[in-house]
């Protein structure tokens, strides 16, 4: 029993830890693009443009969630399959 009096008199007087702050919602898209291929084209283009106001400085040039997202999606909107054919026999 005085292990356990012991233990919580030390969790009382230990301070909370302050809350971590919430991540940036940017680096959520940040991420997916890590490692990618993106073909020569307008794509590429907007993704350079756009990474190079990312590394620009410290408040990450201005890009927006909006920008990033918009990339992202069509990004894999060019990379959809079409239904395939049926085997004609």
């Amino acid at each position: 029993m005085a292990k356990d009096a012991k233990k919580s008199k030390d969790a009382a007087e230990t301070p909370a830890e302050a809350p971590r702050p919430p991540a940036d919602p940017r680096l959520k898209y940040v991420k997916k693009f890590h490692g990618r291929f993106l073909p020569r084209g307008p794509l590429r283009d907007r993704h350079t443009a756009l990474f190079a106001r990312w590394n620009g400085g410290d408040d990450h040039g201005g890009v927006t969630v909006e920008e990033l997202k918009s990339l992202y999606e069509d990004w894999r909107a060019s990379r959809q399959k079409g239904p395939k054919k049926p085997a004609t026999a």
